[in-house]
């Protein structure tokens, strides 16, 4: 579940998108460009929570790095 905080983030994200449409457009790509920007931000964002989930269920911090696997 994501936090509000990242919840607030990923809203704000879509208010980017809003504004950015608003823009004179300049280039026949750069809002199809933008959008999935837009998304890979909003992916990055909602994925913490996933990962909070993964690293709960491995018994690790959230604020502790994975272990290292080297060339084994």
């Amino acid at each position: 579940m994501p936090t509000d905080q990242e919840a607030t983030t990923a809203r704000l994200l879509g208010e980017v998108w809003n504004a950015y449409l608003a823009l004179p457009v300049e280039h026949p790509m750069e809002q199809t460009e933008f959008c999935a920007a837009i998304h890979r931000c909003q992916d990055m964002v909602l994925a913490r929570s996933g990962r909070r989930a993964l690293n709960a269920d491995a018994g690790r911090s959230t604020n502790s790095p994975p272990p290292f696997r080297g060339a084994e």
